[in-house]
């Protein structure tokens, strides 16, 4: 990190504040940067180290990477979200079934579940109604999707406790959105 030089959007990321916030500690001169002959800032990694100690925020920035677990039978689905997700620097685990979901949730302890409704051994409907009823994985927060998007569906997953259901197939800009909402 110290030979490293970081954006606005990087440092944000790592102090685990918004980009603006970032942005109004380098102009107020409380965060060292520089700028590049387009404008744009650019921080040392050991301005950006200086800064997270002096500050006291290391305990934030270690803990910044957020989990997301992605529960969906087909592959085509697992690794288009794979590749979408994996570029804002979230970290990822897959599970193909229900059952094989449970099990990740206790391994990997995700920030947000991203739940297909209909899986193998256990439907996304099952797992989202256990996950919700336990007080362990209760503040897991829940993304169900589906291409089977029926206002039955719909209802009936929210009702389990989902946070929100999404339609397949799915709009990357609203998904990102979304993600952030659903981790801020």
């Amino acid at each position: 990190m110290k030979h490293e030089a970081f954006t606005i959007p990087q440092a944000a990321k790592l102090c685990g504040v918004s980009r603006w916030t970032t942005r109004n500690l380098v102009t107020l001169g409380k965060l060292k940067a520089s700028r590049t002959h387009g404008g744009h800032y650019r921080i040392l990694g050991k301005d950006l180290q200086s800064f997270l100690q002096e500050n006291n925020l290391f305990s934030h920035q270690q803990s910044a990477t957020k989990k997301i677990l992605i529960a969906d039978d087909d592959p085509g689905i697992r690794t288009f979200l794979g590749n979408v997700l994996s570029r804002n620097g979230y970290e990822l685990d897959y599970a193909i079934d229900g059952f094989e979901t449970g099990v990740k949730v206790i391994k990997f302890n995700p920030d947000i579940l991203i739940l297909d409704l209909i899986m193998p051994k256990l439907d996304g409907f099952e797992v989202c109604r256990r996950l919700k009823a336990d007080p362990d994985t209760a503040g897991i927060k829940i993304m169900a999707i589906s291409g089977f998007s029926t206002e039955e569906n719909r209802q009936r997953i929210l009702d389990c406790g989902a946070d929100l259901f999404l339609e397949k197939p799915l709009d990357i800009r609203k998904l990102r959105m979304e993600v952030e909402r659903l981790l801020a």
